[in-house]
């Protein structure tokens, strides 16, 4: 797979479920998820609640949500990264959409809930998962997916020089 300049990764990951407190800790788990990808990848992801917050975005209708969100995921989306941090009704339907854009995706687990068997089988069984990432914490979690980024980087330019992307 080519890393397209006009593409970029996408933060998947609950927040319409979270209690306030955790959505403001979501909200920056996954924006230094997505300066990441700006560091590693030269583009920074694409975080779904930037643009459509459901309090600061109250005008965009369900519709309208659903045709944005599924251009950026479907067209515009090289890796779809996933922080797995509680059920997500939307987050099964961006990684379904990816899995059949072919669009590879990363899953970002917390150990402790998938001990706890608290992480969906059916989201780590998608076929499109490419790398999954258990961590104790965010920032070994942001630790191993800089190590992750980079690997799948080298790999996209490799298959790219052999012409098989």
């Amino acid at each position: 797979m080519k890393i397209d300049n006009e593409k970029s990764g996408y933060v998947c990951g609950p927040l319409t479920e979270l209690p306030k407190r955790e959505q403001e800790k979501a909200k920056l788990f996954y924006s230094s998820i997505a300066g990441i990808c700006k560091k590693i990848l030269g583009v920074r992801a694409f975080v779904p609640h930037e643009h459509y917050d459901p309090i600061k975005n109250s005008d965009y209708t369900p519709w309208d949500v659903d045709r944005a969100e599924r251009r950026q995921v479907c067209k515009r989306t090289s890796i779809l990264l996933v922080a797995a941090l509680a059920p997500s009704w939307g987050g099964g339907i961006e990684v379904e959409m990816a899995n059949r854009s072919k669009i590879p995706i990363i899953l970002l687990l917390q150990e402790k809930k998938l001990e706890k068997k608290k992480i969906s089988r059916l989201l780590r069984g998608n076929p499109g998962v490419l790398y999954t990432i258990v961590y104790k914490n965010e920032k070994n979690a942001l630790k191993q997916l800089i190590n992750i980024l980079k690997d799948w980087k080298k790999d996209c330019n490799l298959m790219e020089k052999m012409g098989s992307y």
